[in-house]
């Protein structure tokens, strides 16, 4: 592996101080344990991965033809799109008249050439972050791919732009980036998928960073949908500036192993952040997701809402922090974490918690492990609903608030034809307009309402 990341080359035309710095995030991965948190090291899920399996992975990072089925979003060329396949970038596609008003979607090669100081600075302040974690210490030392959007100030883009990350085959890891950069009083939407096929173990790695501008609107989303046989780790980072508006939307479906952390840092004065995500796990699946809100900034306002539904003999973990520095005044800040076990053997655990420094502040925290409501149960069948249907009308009731939050049609259809798949314990269904709209009769209830307390 050491060769692997002294030889350079990862990213073409890899500049000399990448490599370097590669060597010292080599250095923390090996360091760091999988939890730092003493509330957390009993409490984690994670890929156990020797560094000759992830250099023969690595060694397979060889692209390949884009899927039949996601073939449809090539053909749209009015939709801004970018592609991986196994690590390589197949596709991109920005529309003109968004690069008019500027927008720029670059592969991570060709930013390092066009931003090359703002990446070098960026990626050494990354060796100091509070947030790094050895998951994203393996990323920031392996990645060989990745995107970089840029939208200029003032400008609101009025479609969202979809990025895949596709898993074609066995034995294959695909570790990317992606970085987005906002500016002034923009407007933005970004929709992130992952996908794959195969049987065999595989790795994707995938690391986001997003830097929010001031009085800027954003809405990230991420859904992931391997295949039960793969490995899926996932860091998503924004730093959101002064009077920002931010969206972070989250579903994780499919993968064996997936281990998933936010960190939303909210460094700018009256920034606002909602934090959504989602976890349905089957079969003997194993989901870790932490999702932390670091108050730094006066007067700013965040939002955590995870739910999970844990079936068969899967297991679930919500974990997550608040953290309120000492000049973070004036904030307003809430982490509700609450999972539904629908089987016997399903494991569910929800641990958050809170780190305040200052007064003049609220800050609350909620957890929640339990079955169906038989009440609710009860009451669909007395008016004529079976009691299978009713325990999946329930259950996809519990997440429509958070599906209805992604801005595309195709992928929030996807999304709710997945999760209806995952209840039939199907794998496969992709991206067709469901039959049955999902019900919203429980997404009103006072218990899953969101950001009521």
């Amino acid at each position: 592996m050491r060769e692997v990341v002294e030889s350079g080359g990862r990213v073409e035309n890899e500049p000399s101080w990448l490599t370097r710095l590669r060597a010292r995030y080599m250095e923390y991965y090996r360091a760091l344990p999988v939890e730092v948190s003493q509330l957390y090291v009993r409490h984690y899920e994670a890929p156990e991965l020797s560094e000759q399996s992830l250099g023969e992975m690595l060694e397979r990072e060889s692209g390949g033809k884009i899927p039949e089925a996601f073939r449809y979003v090539v053909d749209n060329i009015e939709q801004p799109s970018v592609i991986f396949v196994n690590g390589k970038l197949s596709h991109l596609c920005l529309p003109e008249r968004l690069a008019r008003q500027g927008v720029e979607i670059s592969p991570i090669p060709e930013a390092f050439k066009t931003h090359e100081e703002f990446f070098r600075e960026h990626y050494s302040q990354r060796l100091q972050s509070h947030v790094l974690d050895k998951f994203s210490s393996l990323n920031n030392a392996l990645f060989s791919t990745g995107i970089f959007i840029r939208v200029a100030d003032n400008l609101e883009v009025d479609t969202p732009i979809r990025i895949l990350w596709i898993l074609d085959g066995d034995h294959i890891a695909s570790i990317g980036q992606t970085f987005i950069l906002t500016g002034s009083n923009s407007s933005v939407s970004v929709i992130e998928e992952a996908h794959g096929e195969g049987d065999g173990p595989g790795l994707l790695s995938h690391l986001v960073e997003i830097v929010q501008g001031s009085g800027g609107r954003l809405r990230h989303s991420t859904l992931q949908n391997l295949p039960p046989s793969k490995y899926f780790l996932d860091n998503r980072v924004l730093n959101a500036g002064t009077d920002s508006d931010t969206n972070i939307v989250g579903a994780l479906l499919g993968s064996k192993i997936s281990k998933s952390r936010v960190d939303n840092i909210l460094s700018g004065n009256g920034s606002r952040v909602n934090d959504l995500e989602i976890v349905f796990g089957d079969g003997e699946q194993r989901i870790d997701l932490t999702s932390n809100l670091h108050h730094i900034g006066y007067g700013t306002q965040g939002r955590v809402l995870a739910k999970g539904v844990a079936k068969d003999s899967s297991k679930t973990l919500f974990k997550g922090v608040i953290t309120i520095g000492s000049k973070a005044k004036n904030t307003s800040a809430y982490l509700a974490e609450h999972a539904m076990i629908i089987s016997p053997e399903a494991r569910a655990y929800a641990i958050p918690s809170l780190e305040i420094e200052t007064d003049e502040v609220k800050a609350t925290h909620s957890a929640s492990v339990s079955q169906i409501d038989q009440e609710q149960i009860y009451y669909l069948m007395s008016r004529g609903i079976p009691e299978p249907e009713a325990r999946k009308m329930i259950t996809m009731g519990f997440f429509e608030p958070v599906v209805s939050m992604i801005d595309l049609d195709v992928v929030r259809w996807g999304l709710r034809s997945l999760l209806e798949g995952k209840w039939g314990g199907a794998f496969d269904e992709l991206f067709e307009e469901g039959h049955v709209t999902v019900t919203e009769l429980f997404a009103g209830h006072y218990k899953y309402r969101w950001g009521k307390q």
